[in-house]
């Protein structure tokens, strides 16, 4: 898959991890205010072991992750990142398998390119080669407006998350 010029989206391969998680806690302090964690902090070493896993196990970990690499070669410029999850078949959705994009951003200095829309379209095609019908994900004021260009419209019904303390 290829964008424009020297643009190509490419699948995340092993060794993309630690910038994948880069530009994830890149869109969590822009978009939540969340300072990205030391490089030695345990959960953030979990994360890049298991962005690993997933790279290294391809289709068959139910995660996808489609990157762009900066043009000066230093890192990533936009990277998204798509799962699967499994729930009851239904008359629309004969498999029950649904997809979830998160993590998808743009260095700053990329954006206004259409990086996203073409990290997003990767994924999109992804879900279509994987025979699943329905994708979610949480859009921020930044991605509303590209998500719905891309045929995303607000759910039926409120949607609602709960968080609990664990000990």
């Amino acid at each position: 898959m290829t964008g424009t010029d020297e643009v190509r989206v490419r699948r995340a391969v092993p060794g993309d991890e630690e910038e994948i998680q880069r530009l994830r806690h890149k869109m969590a302090l822009d978009v939540f205010g969340a300072a990205p964690p030391a490089l030695d902090e345990p959960n953030h070493v979990a994360a890049v072991k298991k962005v690993r896993t997933w790279l290294e196990g391809g289709d068959e970990t139910g995660t996808a992750c489609f990157v762009i690499d900066a043009l000066d070669g230093n890192g990533l410029a936009a990277s998204a990142i798509g799962t699967v999850d499994e729930r009851l078949p239904s008359e629309r959705n004969p498999s029950g398998r649904s997809g979830y994009i998160y993590g998808v951003c743009t260095e700053e200095r990329y954006r206004r390119r259409g990086y996203s829309r073409l990290v997003l379209q990767a994924l999109l095609d992804w879900y279509a080669d994987q025979g699943i019908p329905r994708i979610e994900l949480h859009a921020s004021e930044y991605g509303e407006a590209l998500y719905r260009e891309l045929g995303f419209e607000a759910p039926k019904g409120a949607a609602l998350t709960r968080w609990v303390s664990l000990p």
